[in-house]
């Protein structure tokens, strides 16, 4: 960030594009699980801390990370991903609702097996 050197600010821009996505201990414990983050400080509420404390004095290359935020953007906005992890979080949290569902789907099929063999015997 010195004057007279040519850089793209990459690492500041990073700060920044880190600074919009953690805000609360929340957001730091869901891309650790989700690999992205890893912290060698005692907890959570320290890293949301250490990303809020940084100042970049308003540089930042936006460039950098526009494809990524318009990807983020695109995911958040499809209903489609918003249904099915609606589904997922509130009717498949067990294993045992996903077992019940290849079960009942299995069941279903030989039904309707039987009852076309029972309409139309191979006689």
């Amino acid at each position: 960030m010195s004057q007279g050197i040519k850089t793209d600010f990459g690492v500041v821009s990073y700060f920044n594009f880190m600074k919009t996505l953690i805000n609360y201990v929340k957001d730091v414990k869901v891309l650790r699980e989700k690999g992205i983050l890893y912290s060698q400080l005692a907890n959570d509420e320290e890293v949301v801390e250490m990303f809020q404390s940084i100042n970049t004095y308003g540089f930042s290359n936006t460039d950098l990370f526009l494809e990524v935020k318009m990807r983020i953007e695109e995911h958040c906005n499809s209903k489609a991903n918003t249904w099915m992890t609606d589904l997922i979080n509130t009717n498949f949290r067990s294993p045992w609702a996903i077992i019940a569902l290849v079960v009942a789907t299995i069941l279903l099929c030989l039904t309707f097996v039987q009852t076309y063999y029972t309409i139309n015997p191979l006689n």
